[in-house]
């Protein structure tokens, strides 16, 4: 794995984790106001992001790591629709803070982290579908990233009364914990939000080969 790449990915976990780790995010705050944290943040995670992009265009695909296994890419197909539908409903759903979070609500009733938990699973599947160098590194990144917010966010809910009891309602693992019942979780989730999620699926289905050269569904030839 070229130099670049390695250091590159490493520079775009960095950006996401240092500034949101517990105690230097609000230190940041403090030192620069909200509105230049955020600048900072933004600025430094685009210009990472770029660096990357530009790693992995030039690594030109690398040495071959493994070789998935035949089940890999139609498990991915599988996948999919739930992460987009986690991802939907993550941002539908009003949580508030991790320091006052609101009561669990919807999706929240199913897992505590439905972003974190879908784009680790996103990262996860294509990893496990992908082998050579240059795809290992991004979704492992991406991978790392994902759970690198959960762990973080944990510790944080940790740290206020508001937090601990939403951490005693929910549970990370989908339906380990269901404050109010399944039934509850799936009417305040409705219709919209599964069409909103597989209609967002169905559309990356048909811009995927556009926009990554690659067909998903190309197992089904």
């Amino acid at each position: 794995m070229t130099m670049p790449l390695l250091l590159s990915a490493l520079l775009l976990f960095v950006s996401h984790a240092l500034p949101s780790w517990p105690g230097v995010r609000p230190a940041l705050i403090a030192r620069l106001g909200r509105p230049g944290f955020m600048a900072l943040h933004s600025v430094g995670s685009l210009l990472t992001l770029g660096l990357f992009v530009w790693a992995y265009r030039a690594a030109d695909g690398g040495d071959v790591l493994f070789v998935p296994a035949g089940w890999a890419p139609p498990l991915v197909a599988l996948v999919m629709p739930l992460v987009f539908l986690l991802l939907v409903a993550r941002v539908t759903t009003k949580f508030g803070s991790l320091s006052a979070p609101n009561p669990p609500r919807g999706v929240y009733r199913i897992t505590r982290c439905p972003g974190s938990l879908g784009l680790l699973l996103w990262a996860l599947a294509h990893l496990n579908a992908t082998g050579d160098e240059r795809r290992v590194a991004l979704f492992a990144t991406m991978a790392a990233i994902a759970l690198f917010a959960l762990v973080k966010n944990d510790l944080v809910l940790r740290r206020s009364d508001a937090g601990r009891a939403f951490r005693a309602e929910t549970s990370l693992l989908p339906f380990a914990a269901r404050p109010g019942g399944l039934g509850a979780a799936l009417a305040e989730i409705g219709w919209a939000r599964p069409l909103g999620g597989l209609s967002a699926y169905a559309a990356m289905l048909a811009a995927h080969p556009w926009l990554f050269g690659v067909d998903p569904l190309y197992w089904m030839a």
